[in-house]
């Protein structure tokens, strides 16, 4: 045998291991949000199933801060062979591409979109011992009150900040924005009355609202929406711009093999057919879609967020530093 062949041999052989274990070894789930808000109740509803439909195991890892830059730019810098995969969603993939200088990455070229999962709409809850007993009271303190009111959000740049930016120029008055590191640390804030309201995605917070540990006083779908009964729309408001829900699903970084990207799709359908993941999802206030979405479908979701907010986000001068 020629020296050049036991060369190559010996290189396949000393390669195949470690083909092997990115193949075979645990996958990082990147959840780019503290515990307790929407996209780390989404990991960790969907991560027994999705460890079983693969055969790996999956260790979820929370990455916060700068509305979930932090952690998302950690996936854009990862190996592109399936071992670290992220939760993806309106803020970090969405918001943060237009809203952050310098750019810290391309919300659709940066990454594989493999899966969406759900959308949440967003909802204001009141703290349960606030003086204000609805949304009208609150715009009019918002109007009248010295300093007006503070609304939290789970982080400045996100939809929710978005959408706060809106509320204050189409209503008038002073809205004054208090970021926190997720919806976790917001919800607990806002719970111990440190703001007036909190602007946030629904999941996550469920459980404090059945409890009374806060009331939702708006919700952002288009029509009255069955899970919170009583409570008006943006759009009953007279705020339809409000109007719109927060998507959520799993990304790896840009240049995944379609072999893998198709089996972890799959993978990802089967977990969203099982019917206690769709009831725990919809109990945590996330909403599956009722149908597949391919993997195209779910990169183009960010290409047309982009052009839609994207006006949106430069006329209201968000910037997330």
């Amino acid at each position: 045998m020629q020296r050049r062949s036991v060369l190559a041999i010996a290189t396949a052989c000393l390669a195949a291991p470690n083909l092997a274990r990115a193949q075979a070894g645990t996958i990082r789930l990147i959840v780019p949000f503290a515990p307790g808000g929407a996209s780390d109740t989404t990991a960790r509803i969907i991560q027994p199933g999705l460890a079983a439909g693969l055969g790996r195991a999956i260790v979820i890892e929370n990455r916060a801060g700068a509305s979930g830059a932090i952690g998302t730019r950690m996936l854009v810098q990862a190996p592109p062979d399936g071992s670290v995969i992220g939760i993806s969603n309106t803020s970090p993939n969405g918001i943060v591409p237009l809203a952050m200088t310098p750019k810290p990455y391309d919300g659709d070229a940066d990454f594989t979109h493999i899966a969406m999962v759900a959308d949440t709409p967003t909802v204001m809850l009141l703290p349960s011992n606030s003086p204000f007993t609805g949304f009208e009271p609150l715009r009019e303190a918002a109007r009248t009150r010295p300093g007006g009111v503070t609304y939290g959000s789970s982080g400045a740049g996100g939809m929710q900040h978005l959408q706060g930016e809106m509320l204050a120029k189409l209503s008038g008055g002073t809205w004054v924005h208090v970021p926190y590191r997720g919806t976790g640390p917001g919800l607990q804030a806002t719970m111990a009355g440190e703001v007036d309201c909190f602007l946030t995605p629904l999941a996550g917070t469920t459980g404090a609202i059945e409890a009374g540990q806060v009331k939702p006083i708006a919700v952002s779908t288009a029509e009255p929406f069955a899970p919170l009964p009583g409570v008006p729309t943006y759009r009953a408001l007279g705020l339809p711009a409000l109007t719109v829900s927060s998507w959520t699903g799993i990304s790896g970084p840009r240049g995944m093999p379609p072999a893998i990207v198709a089996e972890m799709h799959a993978a990802m359908q089967q977990v969203l057919a099982d019917a206690d993941t769709e009831r725990r999802l919809i109990a945590a206030g996330l909403y599956p879609l009722g149908r597949i979405v391919s993997t195209a479908e779910y990169q183009q979701v960010h290409v047309e967020f982009a052009r839609v907010w994207g006006p949106v986000v430069r006329e209201a001068q968000i910037t997330i530093n």
